[in-house]
């Protein structure tokens, strides 16, 4: 597989566009992705108990897994708005419907930014018809800017894979999503958006999709807060014309070996894990990237619980945000993640400095592991000892930035 240009237009078929109609002061908030054919669909949502109008309504659509469109708008969460917001929702996929000529039923919903408030829908009707007028197979980056709130960076990838199209060509893999606050998934991301040419089965673009957002987007945080908006969609619309990608033999109701699908899993995965990590760099506030790997682990739910602990808790955070040699930070977390711990076999690693052996600090110089935590990027290795299992996840820095931006995020 390899990276290519265009981001979620890159596949055969994709349009998008992005336009500003109102939400935000000058900031483009209007996004539209387009399928010139109906394509297959899958979304993971947010598991938050208050779930925005736009989830409400998208949960309810994306079950005939068929869609043809996504309008997605920035600024305004549309959540915790009552009937008005449902209405809201339900008639921003009306009127995309309208204006590019499909069904209703083929347009799901997207929303983020502030809670409570009410939607614009004068200026939100207007930038429907402006945004369905610019759509274009070079649109992409714009409608990446576009679902923007407090991102600093564009997030979107185009991968092309080694499954070849009939005719020419391969196929293609592209995505977007937002988020920099705000970010502790669970089932889903913030915003994100995959689009694939392929030519693939309900069951095994569902499964794919469930195994890559589990070893991405629920394996990355950036303040340990879970969005009420958080949504998942990907569109596969099978212009690749490929030899159809199976799991399963629908008659004789066995699992099927398809070189395919792995291949699709493959370049999946590499998309959701480069836009979870996009995320976690670009989270409100941060100057270092962190990683936590856990291995040695006797039950893998036990390796993802200490390293969601250790990546999740403010101390460590603030640690390395100062630069501090704090390895006590990284322990106390191990300890209170309802895990299967035995701390006098924990080692733990800064990189590849070794500060903690057997559950106890290391005599080391702390000059030099205060020189590894400057960097731009930490990587904290615990070893339990315990077993075979592991897991690894992403998170970044907390710092006073962080506080000056939420405190007067309106």
């Amino acid at each position: 597989m390899k990276e290519v240009e265009g981001g979620i237009t890159a596949p055969q078929g994709f349009k998008a566009a992005g336009v500003h109609c109102g939400i935000k002061v000058t900031q483009p908030d209007l996004a539209l992705i387009y399928s010139e054919v109906p394509a297959m669909s899958f979304g993971m949502f947010t598991s938050n108990k208050v779930k925005a109008a736009p989830v409400h309504y998208s949960l309810r659509k994306i079950r005939r897994h068929q869609t043809q469109a996504i309008i997605i708008n920035s600024g305004n969460a549309n959540a915790c708005t009552g009937e008005k917001g449902l209405k809201d929702a339900e008639k921003m996929a009306r009127l995309a419907a309208h204006h590019l000529g499909v069904k209703e039923n083929m347009v799901l919903v997207a929303s983020t930014g502030r809670i409570g408030k009410p939607l614009p829908m004068s200026e939100i009707e207007a930038g429907i018809e402006q945004a369905v007028e610019s759509l274009s197979f070079k649109g992409g980056h714009r409608a990446a800017r576009a679902i923007l709130t407090t991102d600093k960076i564009t997030k979107e990838i185009a991968v092309e894979t080694d499954i070849p199209a009939r005719g020419k060509g391969k196929v293609v893999i592209g995505g977007m999503a937002k988020g920099a606050g705000m970010i502790s998934p669970n089932l889903a991301t913030m915003l994100c958006f995959i689009t694939t040419d392929a030519c693939i089965t309900e069951d095994a673009l569902e499964e794919a999709t469930r195994s890559a957002v589990n070893k991405s987007f629920n394996q990355i945080s950036v303040d340990g807060d879970m969005s009420t908006n958080d949504s998942l969609f990907i569109l596969a619309n099978e212009l690749s014309r490929n030899e159809r990608i199976k799991t399963w033999h629908k008659k004789k109701k066995m699992r099927i070996e398809d070189e395919n699908f792995d291949r699709f899993c493959q370049t999946l995965d590499f998309v959701c894990e480069s836009l979870a990590k996009l995320i976690v760099r670009d989270g409100e506030g941060a100057t270092k990237f962190i990683e936590v790997r856990v291995k040695g682990a006797p039950f893998p739910k036990d390796a993802r619980r200490i390293a969601r602990a250790v990546a999740n808790s403010m101390l460590v955070k603030t640690a390395i945000a100062g630069a501090s040699p704090n390895w006590g930070r990284v322990m106390s977390a191990v300890g209170a993640a309802h895990a299967k711990v035995k701390p006098h076999r924990v080692d733990v690693y800064f990189d590849n400095f070794l500060v903690v052996k057997g559950g106890l600090g290391v005599d080391a110089a702390e000059e030099k592991l205060g020189e590894v935590l400057k960097q731009d990027e930490v990587k904290i290795t615990i070893d339990l000892h315990q077993g075979k299992d592991k897991a690894t996840f992403w998170g970044c820095d907390l710092t006073e930035k962080y506080v000056k931006i939420n405190k007067r995020y309106v």
